[in-house]
């Protein structure tokens, strides 16, 4: 019991706290009050010669020697034994002096109760309670003492009626002295808690958080004015019971909150910090964030906890916009690339859990975007790409997951669905997007190629099931686009030979394996020849001479074929340029360059072909540029631009592949061109039943009425030639004259001057 009361005394080395004062205080008035009552006692026993008297003097005397002992402990820091020698001391006292003294009861059973009183403001919880007990006791037996013990003496009447009178007035005065300093106790307490009320509201406003105490036992809650105010509610409007925090916590959170309470209370967790929903007054939630701490009694129960509740509702909403941010496109709004891998890789885990779920990926890309972006500018190709999703949008299910993957590619994830209804899918998708588009005054068409894959729990990863998506799409693409293309098991073998190939591409470039061999084309007037188609061969080291049937494809959609078309101008340009000083007789001698589409939206490409031609020594009006029909009638307007710019330098530009159906005869009249060059299948079937020399007649005618040269590709049979001649054809080229030659065998063609 000492032990715990010497924790609260002063420690050693620091000044006297209240506490010491206040018994410092207390001991300075009854010590000498005892040591008075001592020495009275101790003359009186003198003059009267009573034993009993002697005897008290004793006690009182010892007593004082005791409270010599405590006001020592109390100037060394030991003031909770100091107390309890008091007490104790003073208890034995009274014992002993009923003992020698019985008729002094009345006096003495005054003497418990100022030991009690005097432990008070010292002494708490069960030492307190064991003190009021001892205390009882020495009453008991003060009382039974008094009863059966015979006094060891009678002083005189009037003495001990003097005597009693003197210590019934001590005993008051000392009961007097403890209650002033009760009273001073209790003023400085109060004193104090209104400055802890006044800092407590101070820091209340300071930090602008709703604060509460609870008070587990009664189970009240003391809410704050601010607590409130943060749910939109009076000081009045709500009460003190713990209904009126949980009920109004979102029902998702609600279980979590009183999880976390019981936690801390129970001891697993140290403190109470936890974020959550509550209904505000006006319906809505606000998130926010309480802390709290357990107050626990001796035997560690909790008995109080409180804390305090801050609004986070702008934090949880900046945090919601950059989770939103991050997982979805910023332009469309569509979900991207991580949230579609993790929607898809909770697909497949479902697909291995669920026996027969099925889901498939739609793969969706649109064709000629580049071409509309580089042309009509970003801005156009941005808002293309948010109406093109907007289409896809509203061709899907709720439940269904589209997302953009960057560029012009989307993605869909459809969940639960055959074979059969993930086909029916892409179809509405593809005539959707085959709708034309009207943005800033442009009608823009466009298309899409959708790669499609059904798949379930024989799919390892969301990557695989993304690969095969896109190798299906590319097989559409590769097919002409604007169709769908269904994954089939070999599409990955392929797709892997693909990516190869265009590794060797890469390199074959940087290694110059790339040579270029040159058609000649044919007067059908002279029979001479007029001029050289450059077409490019790829010299590979393992597989020999590679036609370029087996590898434009790769290098259009890879972007090398920016690389490749400008290098086979200037070995062609320069090659020309050396042919015409070498045979200055045989005029005219041309060369034709074909440019792909991604060439034609160059905007610089004019001024490259200008630096060749400057660089070659090739007079423009010696070379030809080919472009395909599919090519110019992608975009007519920005062709028209780059295709005049072009003549306007004296590049004379032929239509290659004409009458495959993409030409619109209502614009031909407006395209800056000089020749169609008819594609070789209608000159391969012009002498067969239902020939189609109809058809080259009626290019021939419409080329000649539109000022236009035509040239004839494919011949291959001198009735082909004697038709064409007929039919009134400029030009052609063909097997028939000669296959493409490596330039040494085309300068000896030239050097030859034969005419067919």
């Amino acid at each position: 019991m000492r032990s715990a009361c010497d924790r609260e005394g002063t420690a050693a080395g620091k000044g006297p706290e209240p506490d010491d004062l206040r018994l410092l205080q207390f001991l300075g008035w009854v010590v000498p009050l005892v040591f008075g009552f001592a020495a009275l006692a101790g003359v009186a026993a003198a003059v009267f010669s009573d034993a009993g008297l002697l005897a008290a003097g004793v006690i009182l005397l010892a007593y004082g020697g005791l409270l010599l002992v405590a006001r020592r402990r109390v100037g060394i820091g030991g003031r909770g034994s100091a107390v309890w020698t008091i007490c104790v001391g003073l208890l034995l006292a009274a014992l002993l002096m009923s003992a020698v003294q019985p008729g002094w009861l009345a006096v003495l059973a005054i003497t418990p109760l100022i030991s009690v009183a005097v432990a008070l403001p010292y002494v708490r919880g069960g030492d307190l309670l064991r003190l009021i007990l001892l205390a009882w006791l020495t009453v008991v037996v003060m009382a039974v003492l008094s009863r059966t013990l015979r006094p060891l003496s009678e002083p005189p009447g009037w003495f001990s009626d003097v005597f009693a009178a003197s210590a019934l007035a001590a005993a008051s005065a000392v009961v007097l002295l403890l209650l002033w300093q009760f009273s001073s106790r209790l003023n400085e307490t109060l004193a104090q808690t209104r400055a802890a009320e006044e800092r407590y509201a101070l820091v209340e406003r300071g930090v602008n958080d709703g604060l509460w105490d609870w008070d587990l036992r009664r189970d009240r809650i003391y809410y704050s004015s601010r607590w409130k105010e943060m749910l939109g509610y009076r000081e009045d409007e709500i009460g003190a019971g713990p209904e009126e925090w949980f009920r109004r916590v979102h029902p998702e959170d609600r279980k979590r909150l009183l999880q976390e309470v019981g936690d801390h209370l129970r001891g697993r967790r140290e403190h109470l910090n936890v974020e959550y929903r509550i209904r505000h007054r006006d319906g809505s939630y606000r998130w926010m964030l309480t802390r709290g701490l357990a107050v626990r009694d001796g035997e560690g129960n909790p008995v109080r906890m409180a804390g305090s509740q801050t609004d986070i509702t702008r934090r949880k909403r900046a945090e919601e916009e950059l989770l939103y941010e991050a997982s979805h496109d910023a332009l469309t709004g569509l979900p991207n690339r991580a949230f579609f891998m993790e929607r898809l890789g909770e697909a497949l885990r479902r697909a291995r859990s669920e026996e027969g779920f099925r889901l498939a990926i739609l793969f969706v890309d649109l064709d000629r975007f580049k071409m509309i972006n580089d042309s009509l500018g970003h801005t156009i190709g941005d808002r293309l790409l948010v109406a093109a999703a907007g289409r896809l949008r509203e061709c899907l299910r709720p439940q269904d997951t589209l997302a953009r993957l960057g560029g012009d590619e989307f993605t869909v994830l459809l969940e639960d669905v055959s074979g059969e209804e993930a086909a029916a899918v892409a179809d509405r998708l593809l005539e959707r997007l085959r709708t034309p588009f009207y943005l800033d005054g442009y009608e823009l068409f466009t298309a899409a190629s959708v790669g499609v894959v059904l798949g379930g729990r024989e799919y390892a990863s969301p990557e695989d099931l993304l690969r095969d998506a896109d190798i299906a799409m590319y097989r559409a693409k590769a097919v002409g686009g604007g169709r769908k293309g269904i994954f089939e098991a070999g599409m990955h073998t392929r797709a892997v030979e693909l990516f190869r190939l265009e590794n060797e591409l890469r390199r074959a470039i940087e290694r110059r394996e790339f040579t270029t061999h040159y058609q000649p084309i044919i007067s059908l007037k002279t029979g001479l020849i007029s001029g050289f188609e450059a077409l490019v061969r790829w010299r590979h080291p393992e597989r020999g001479l590679v036609l370029p049937d087996e590898f434009i494809p790769v290098v259009e959609e890879t972007g090398l074929i920016l690389l490749l078309e400008l290098s086979v101008m200037r070995e062609a340009c320069a090659r020309l340029a050396a042919w015409q000083k070498r045979f200055p007789d045989h005029r005219p001698l041309t060369v034709s360059v074909n440019l792909s589409r991604n060439q034609l939206v160059r905007s610089e490409l004019p001024e490259q072909i200008e630096r060749t031609l400057l660089e070659t020594g090739l007079d423009a009006r010696s070379l030809r540029l080919e472009v395909t029909e599919g090519a110019l009638m992608e975009n007519v307007d920005s062709a028209v631009a780059t295709l005049s710019r072009l003549r306007d330098m004296n590049i004379r530009v032929h239509i290659d592949d004409f009458g495959m159906g993409y030409s619109s005869l209502s614009v031909l009249h407006q395209l800056p061109i000089d020749a169609l060059k008819v594609d070789r299948s209608f000159v391969g079937r012009m002498d067969g039943v239902g020939g189609d020399a109809e058809i080259v007649q009626t290019i021939v005618t419409l080329a000649h009425n539109l000022g236009l040269d035509v040239i004839a590709e494919g011949v291959e049979r001198e009735e082909h030639l004697r038709q064409l001649r007929k039919l009134g054809c400029d030009y052609a080229q063909g097997f028939l004259f000669s296959e493409p030659l490596d330039a040494e065998n085309a300068q000896r063609l030239i050097s030859s001057y034969r005419r067919w």
